[in-house]
């Protein structure tokens, strides 16, 4: 597989960092230009006659294709909004508890900080896969109210067990709130249980533009979640309804869910996951052939993403090093030390693969001698 073609990245440059931001596909990109012309050109009418219709469709292709239930899935701007949304919806109080692990993305970690600060307790356990899910649950007690954990974590690209978690809660009355930013479009959706929140990015993996994230509301809350920001509709209707407008904004991200649904199921037809497979396992081999790259600790691995242990190394300046020759990837300090992550995306080839390894092994062999 090569669709470099079908992307409008620079020309010459090595991309291996599609988890940050992702890149959005040039039909997917059309459908969303024609879409704000359309709009520009007399947005009253495009308000009055389009959006909400294409809103519904959008997000109605979007549910189906994840196997979501059409009436628990929602538009936001991102997973770091749906987050939010989540936290403000169970209402933490002082005294009330929450558990999370080492392995959260830095939003996430700044808004347990912010829970933390209102006097919500909460518990930071071991976020490495090994016995995960019993330091989850054996952290849970009476006044615990929420589970908060990724599934694909980033940058570490280990998938944790959220549905053994989410069954061995089952009888608690605690929520399990998924940080899914790398979930839609790489791997399944966890099972949508009661109590079980999944907060998900569409920018990457699923191929929407940027400001697509999507938010699943488990069966016993949908009646009562509310957007976080209150507008015209957010006080009532349905869970759609309640989330199809949070005030004048640039919504077309949100209208193209058709076009990116079908070019992911265009990308699966002609070979994706085999292309994950065969250019991620050439990554990884040639990642662990780097003198002083090591494994980081064991557990299933994402499909489309590979991460190991950089050595005792200044991420800073090797990430410098590594752009100015060209190559974006993704390293940086961890708890567990520097980390480095390199993505497959469609438009990634083994060439590539090499090519952003070659020129990381020369750039880490100077920071190490440095």
């Amino acid at each position: 597989m090569d669709r470099r073609d079908e992307y409008p990245l620079v020309p010459g440059k090595t991309f291996l960092n599609h988890g940050s931001f992702g890149a959005t596909p040039l039909p997917v990109l059309r459908a969303a230009r024609a879409l704000r012309v359309e709009a520009e050109s007399d947005y009253p009418a495009f308000y009055h006659e389009r959006v909400f219709p294409t809103l519904e469709s959008s997000r109605r292709a979007v549910c189906a294709h994840l196997g979501i239930p059409e009436g628990r899935g929602v538009y936001v701007r991102n997973a770091t909004t749906a987050m939010q949304t989540v936290v403000d919806h169970l209402a933490l109080r002082p005294g009330d508890r929450v558990v999370t692990t080492t392995r959260e993305y830095e939003a996430t970690v700044v808004l347990m900080g912010v829970l933390a600060e209102r006097g919500v307790e909460v518990e930071v356990v071991d976020g490495r896969p090994a016995g995960l899910v019993a330091r989850l649950v054996d952290a849970c007690d009476a006044r615990t109210r929420a589970v908060v954990v990724s599934h694909v974590t980033s940058p570490w690209s280990s998938v944790n067990d959220v549905d053994a978690l989410s069954q061995a809660l089952a009888d608690r009355d605690v929520a399990v709130v998924v940080d899914g930013a790398h979930t839609a479009g790489q791997v399944p959706l966890p099972a949508l249980r009661p109590g079980v929140f999944v907060c998900l990015t569409l920018h990457k993996w699923l191929h929407l533009p940027k400001g697509t994230g999507f938010l699943v509301v488990p069966p016993d809350h949908v009646e009562h979640v509310r957007p976080v920001v209150t507008s015209w509709y957010s006080r009532g209707g349905d869970l759609p309804r309640r989330f199809s407008w949070a005030g004048t904004d640039d919504v077309v991200g949100h209208l193209v869910g058709a076009e990116a649904v079908a070019y992911q199921r265009g990308l699966l037809a002609d070979g994706l996951r085999e292309h994950w497979r065969t250019v991620g396992g050439l990554a990884e081999d040639l990642l662990l052939a780097v003198p002083g790259v090591q494994p980081l600790a064991t557990g299933p691995r994402s499909p489309a993403m590979v991460a190991v242990a950089l050595p005792d190394v200044d991420p800073d300046p090797l990430l410098r090093a590594l752009h100015e020759h060209g190559v974006d990837l993704w390293c940086g300090e961890t708890d567990e030390g520097p980390v480095l992550r390199l993505s497959v995306a469609p438009y990634v080839t083994a060439d590539d693969v090499e090519r952003g390894v070659g020129v990381l092994r020369t750039v880490l062999r100077r920071a190490v001698a440095a």
